[in-house]
């Protein structure tokens, strides 16, 4: 990938990071305003957990990206950039 797919594909992963958190904090404000059982306190348990899967292996793919794009802009023995 070139520097410029790396941070298109970055800006992607950072703003989906920042909509999967927000739906993670709407998850506890809803919780309390309306009466739950146990199906749904279940049901809200496995979708958080759900959700903070997918940002953990989002922050992952967002480091690797981030050391990616840091190598590619350090210059090699030679003093040149890759």
């Amino acid at each position: 990938m070139s520097s410029s797919d790396l941070r298109k594909r970055l800006e992607n992963v950072e703003a989906s990071l920042r909509r999967l958190r927000g739906e993670d904090a709407d998850l506890g404000s809803d919780y309390g305003s309306i009466p739950q059982d146990f199906g749904d306190s279940g049901q809200d348990l496995q979708m958080r957990e759900e959700l903070e899967g997918q940002i953990a292996d989002l922050e992952a793919e967002r480091d690797r990206l981030k050391a990616e794009l840091a190598q590619e802009s350090s210059p090699d023995e030679t003093g040149r950039s890759h």
